[in-house]
């Protein structure tokens, strides 16, 4: 079933590519055998793989009882009545799995290059694995994985590239590893390199050898380090709560001094919306300053947290039309687009129809900054 190993594209000549619209939070629904196909034999049954059910086709999990859908996570595009959890894998669009048709859907959307991550439930199974061979297992796999997708493409397709977390060693191994493969534009976290959801000293090691790729930090809505349970709680309105994790981790990574440390070091949080940054910024300094004589902490930053995160923590949206509206406040240097493809709430093959609408009365130049700039700057397409 894996297809990604196709044919490299031949596009315009590296630095010729004209580029407008980028989204830097795009997806992927991997191919049913990309774990059992690429880890040692002795993790076979180990590893996600997709089965057919009676209502379709999911990914089963080991040790999760439930099979997890990707209908929600493979329907851009798809008409209201055919939308469902459930579907057959032959039935989503190639794009998710085939590069070569991924170029052609981005065409379609008149996307000039994206940033790619997993898919949502895989990528949580990969990330809590506690045995740390069948977690890195799982990680280079994916990674190969990716590296042959983006291959086909480089200057359009730019892989998040994944991080392991069962120690700083195998993480540190991992970026070296993959730095220079094709199509790699970052590196996405989802739990600290040592294993848990607290910056710990020995993590050093890894934004260092980040830094000096020149390539930025990804985070994805939010770290995790809990097994996933197949399925989303059905208390939780899907996507109304992706900015609640990215505050705390913008504070973890300002006050243990990383930013201090590492001040070429870029922190992307990617599907956390930019509405509403002025207002825990605003909290932050506030807090900050009322509280910096207090015996609270050993308090040695050197700037207001809100310098901090305008310089390190661009932000990415998919539809924020109050944080449009505050640009001013925001800031257009720091604010990314993205379309989400081929997730429900992609406007694909619609984009620009939408961002025409939302950003009607924006400068151009703030435009051209969002939409295009700012992707270019940090994740440099077509360098």
């Amino acid at each position: 079933m894996t297809t990604a190993a196709a044919e490299p594209h031949t596009g315009p000549a590296a630095g010729t590519r004209r580029y407008r619209l980028i989204s830097v939070d795009g997806h992927l629904n991997e191919p049913g055998d990309l774990w059992t196909s690429r880890v040692p034999k002795r993790f076979v049954d180990a590893v996600p793989r997709i089965e057919s059910f009676e209502k379709g086709d999911a990914w089963v999990l080991p040790g999760i009882a439930s099979p997890v859908t990707f209908g929600w996570g493979a329907c851009a595009g798809k008409k209201p009545e055919d939308l469902g959890n459930w579907c057959r894998f032959e039935d989503i669009n190639p794009g998710s799995y085939d590069p070569k048709a991924r170029v052609l859907e981005m065409d379609e959307d008149r996307v000039d290059a994206e940033v790619i991550y997993p898919s949502g439930q895989c990528a949580r199974y990969v990330a809590a694995a506690q045995d740390p061979e069948l977690h890195l297992a799982m990680v280079r796999a994916y990674n190969d994985f990716l590296a042959e997708f983006c291959a086909y493409a480089p200057d359009r397709l730019g892989g998040a590239f994944r991080l392991p977390n069962r120690g700083v060693a195998q993480a540190v191994a991992e970026v070296e590893r993959v730095k220079d493969l094709p199509g790699c534009v970052a590196f996405h976290l989802m739990c600290y390199p040592h294993g848990d959801l607290d910056i710990a000293p020995e993590d050093d090691a890894l934004w260092a050898a980040i830094q000096a790729t020149g390539k930025p930090l990804t985070i994805h809505v939010s770290l995790s380090s809990a097994m996933t349970s197949g399925h989303h709680a059905v208390t939780v309105l899907p996507g109304t709560v992706h900015f609640y994790d990215a505050p705390g981790r913008m504070l973890q990574f300002i006050f243990s001094g990383v930013l201090d440390r590492f001040p070429d070091l870029r922190v992307v949080f990617t599907e956390v919306d930019c509405g509403w940054i002025p207002y825990f910024e605003e909290q932050a300094d506030d807090n900050f300053l009322r509280h910096s004589k207090a015996d609270l902490r050993d308090n040695t930053l050197t700037r207001l947290p809100s310098e901090y995160m305008h310089e390190f923590f661009p932000v990415a949206f998919i539809n924020d039309s109050f944080a449009i509206k505050n640009i001013d406040r925001i800031g257009a240097d720091r604010m990314l687009w993205s379309n989400d493809y081929p997730h429900i709430t992609s406007d694909w093959p619609y984009s620009w129809k939408s961002i025409k609408l939302a950003l009607d009365g924006v400068p151009f130049a703030d435009q051209r900054a969002i939409l295009a700039g700012n992707a270019l700057r940090l994740f440099k397409f077509g360098a």
